[in-house]
């Protein structure tokens, strides 16, 4: 089936690796060679640092939505490439673009790589919870990819944002796995069972949870189905309410972060730094910094830059004037929007 999907080139693949500053040990030569080393054993060191290097060098952010003439995003690998290499502007994207565009880049160098739907839980979005573990699972609304090497799966997942893996997960039924290195309280596990929404409790899918403090009980943050491949028209759907539905999140707040390395040569990731609505913050070693309040547009946009590392146009910028999600020059307060529902606001508080 991989064989009808879309494969960037070579050298598309070698800019890739200049993008996300991969070490040079890890730059194999697309082709051949790379499909032997990723089944083999170097598959999973490979795979990681693939993984941590797109957290800390494309940013998950939602921009084209509000900084943009179109305010429209496209998932096409064709257009990811050119949004995210090419253009040489930073940029990044949400869920299902960051997703795409690193499995086409897997598939590309020779991964076996299953794309598939989920459900996030709106309660424990950005690992904010009720502390009960309870759950209130959207629609099909995210995407992650489902990595096989030497017959064991691994749940890749460039796309959550902040409080998602910060590294390949192995599809284990309940192993717990600490998610920074430098917060060794921050675990995520995945659990194979049914979701209390559903009423055919025979049916059972993968649940990522995540548990910020050892006394605190779970928080799940997605479910999935590993048996179900989704084509590229079933994520064009998913693209289409995600990008448009005005209860979708990424249509009434600015967002963008990334995560942070420990080191540039190596793969452990030790925190991330958010731009959402007004603030930037950073959070690493277990603790969080406010590194800026922003109440105009020229001072997010310089934020963006300083912070995150991403560049607007001109016409890019002046794509926001007269949204709700506009900063005023004046007093730089936001125009309210309040035309969502009350637990899909609480969704979007794990992104402050």
């Amino acid at each position: 089936m991989s064989q009808d999907r879309l494969h960037y080139t070579p050298q598309q693949l070698h800019a890739v690796y200049d993008r996300i500053n991969l070490p040079a040990r890890y730059r194999y030569e697309p082709g051949d060679f790379s499909r032997e080393v990723v089944k083999h054993h170097a598959g999973h060191g490979f795979l990681e640092a693939l993984v941590t290097h797109t957290l800390a060098h494309i940013p998950f952010e939602n921009l084209s939505l509000h900084y943009s003439p179109t305010h429209a995003v496209s998932i096409h690998p064709d257009a990811l490439f050119q949004k995210i290499i090419r253009a040489d502007m930073g940029k990044g994207g949400y869920c299902l673009e960051n997703n795409v565009f690193l499995g086409t880049v897997m598939r590309s160098l020779g991964f076996d790589v299953m794309g598939v739907g989920a459900r996030i839980n709106r309660i424990g979005k950005g690992g904010v919870g009720n502390g009960d573990g309870s759950t209130s699972f959207g629609g099909w609304n995210h995407m992650v990819n489902l990595v096989t090497i030497r017959g064991e799966v691994y749940v890749v997942d460039v796309g959550f944002g902040p409080g998602g893996p910060a590294r390949p997960v192995k599809l284990v039924d309940g192993k717990v796995e600490a998610n920074m290195a430098s917060h060794s309280s921050q675990v995520i596990r995945l659990r194979h069972d049914a979701i209390a929404e559903n009423e055919h409790q025979h049916v059972k899918l993968w649940i990522l949870e995540r548990c910020n403090n050892d006394r605190l009980p779970w928080t799940p943050m997605y479910c999935f189905e590993d048996n179900v491949c989704f084509l590229p028209q079933d994520f064009e759907v998913l693209n289409f309410f995600t990008s448009t539905h005005r209860t979708s999140v990424f249509t009434y707040r600015v967002l963008c972060s990334k995560f942070i390395l420990a080191d540039e040569d190596e793969t452990t990731i030790v925190g991330e730094i958010i731009l959402y609505e007004d603030k930037v913050t950073r959070r690493l070693n277990g603790t969080t910094e406010t590194l800026a309040n922003l109440r105009t547009e020229t001072e997010r946009i310089e934020a963006l830059f300083a912070y995150l590392g991403v560049r607007l146009s001109q016409a890019q910028a002046a794509g926001i004037k007269g949204m709700a999600t506009e900063l005023k020059s004046g007093d730089g307060q936001q125009i309210p929007y309040d035309l969502v529902q009350a637990d899909i606001k609480q969704e979007a508080r794990g992104w402050a």
